[in-house]
């Protein structure tokens, strides 16, 4: 995962190297942010107040209303594990987004005080200690980042959130919860980076939605066992539901409905396949079309996105809530002004606890649902990012 959050970076940075008149990206949209603060450490039967909370970050504008950033995070908190044993050390890395829905909504840039969402998926490694061991496991972030300008370059903020660990994280087989206060301050490269709205970023608010529908084949993946293995039954019918839009001819955003039905761990040794059930996952995924990458070309009908993303994943056979992360490729097949075909292979990595257990060397990160679908997607309102005619071509030509 961590290597998938490269290269979406980099190819973020490559992106940068386009010149601002032909794509919603400009130079100089880098910063770096450095704060402190206290956490609050909610779990299943306690709760209790942890200090320091810090946080490094390093990140970049992608387009006026929509910021990347990488970050690094400490929290210091008694573990429920044994609370009477001091403070725990929590050590966080994430790829977060934050949304300035006043340039959104507003057409408002760069004032003096703002408001930001922020949404964010990661790591939580728990450092081992006096009377506990160590643990690692998925986290999601909510929160709200409120930067106040101080200088041409410089900003002080307050940032408000809470990370949502997974059930049974630190032993807490309930609601585990890590609410965090922290202070800082962000140095920028370049005052205003985004002079204009360019000629490739969605205008109005009814511009460049879609919605999609698609069906295809799963995999229960414990390590990839049995995946020869058609006998086994880890193979099934998945399905998903999509709602997005095209921010620009580079970046999309979807929302998304995937799952329905999964396997558990098939056993060799007596040849009996695992319990079936029922699961679902809705994720919030970031995408980046490299087609437009270079340049945006009139007449273009295939576009390549690949994307990573994250959200709640659901298990409704023996329950189980808790977080998943994902990263694929989806291929759109311009069809006519309103339709696209669509193609998409992705990668679900879920908590073992989920899937029903871990492979045969009990790797995290090989647990997961592999999903391949096809299907078809409706575009709403004027489309200023998708595609454009060719000059002189029949308007009617397919």
């Amino acid at each position: 995962m961590k290597k998938l959050l490269m290269s979406l970076l980099l190819v973020g940075v490559l992106a940068g190297a386009r010149a601002q008149d032909n794509a919603a990206y400009a130079d100089n949209t880098f910063y770096l942010s450095l704060g402190g603060g206290a956490t609050y450490y909610l779990h299943s039967s306690t709760e209790s107040l942890g200090v320091p909370a810090a946080g490094l970050y390093a990140g970049r504008w992608l387009m006026k209303p929509l910021a990347f950033q990488l970050a690094a995070e400490l929290a210091m908190a008694p573990p429920f594990k044994a609370p009477d044993a001091g403070n725990a050390v929590y050590l966080m890395g994430s790829a977060q987004f934050l949304w300035d829905f006043s340039a959104t909504f507003g057409h408002v840039y760069n004032s003096t005080v703002a408001f930001y969402p922020m949404i964010g998926l990661g790591t939580v490694y728990q450092l081992e200690g006096d009377g506990y061991g160590a643990d690692r496991d998925l986290q999601g972030m909510l929160g709200l980042h409120v930067p106040v300008r101080i200088a041409p370059k410089l900003a002080a903020w307050l940032e408000l959130k809470c990370y949502f660990l997974p059930y049974s994280f630190d032993g807490s087989y309930g609601a585990n919860f890590m609410p965090t206060a922290t202070i800082g301050l962000t140095k920028r490269w370049y005052d205003t980076p985004f002079g204009r709205r360019t000629g490739f970023e969605t205008r109005g608010l009814g511009e460049d939605w879609f919605t999609g529908f698609g069906v295809g084949l799963l995999f229960n993946s414990f390590e990839f066992e049995q995946v020869g293995n058609w006998a086994s039954k880890m193979y099934n019918i998945t399905g998903d539901m999509m709602v997005g839009r095209n921010w620009s001819d580079i970046w999309t955003i979807r929302f998304e409905l995937s799952g329905f039905f999964g396997r558990e761990r098939y056993n060799p040794d007596t040849e009996s396949q695992g319990r079936w059930y029922t699961f679902n996952s809705l994720h919030t995924d970031f995408m980046i079309n490299l087609s437009h990458l270079a340049n945006f070309n009139r007449g273009v009908k295939w576009n390549f996105l690949p994307y990573l993303g994250a959200g709640p994943v659901w298990r409704y056979i023996d329950p189980v809530f808790t977080l998943g992360a994902d990263a694929g490729i989806m291929a759109r097949r311009y069809i006519d002004n309103m339709g696209d075909f669509y193609i998409d292979l992705k990668y679900l990595m879920v908590p073992p606890r989920l899937a029903g257990s871990t492979g045969a060397n009990g790797y995290f990160w090989g647990v997961g649902y592999p999903m391949l679908t096809f299907g078809y997607i409706c575009n709403f309102g004027h489309s200023t990012t998708r595609y454009r005619i060719p000059v002189g071509a029949d308007i009617n030509c397919k």
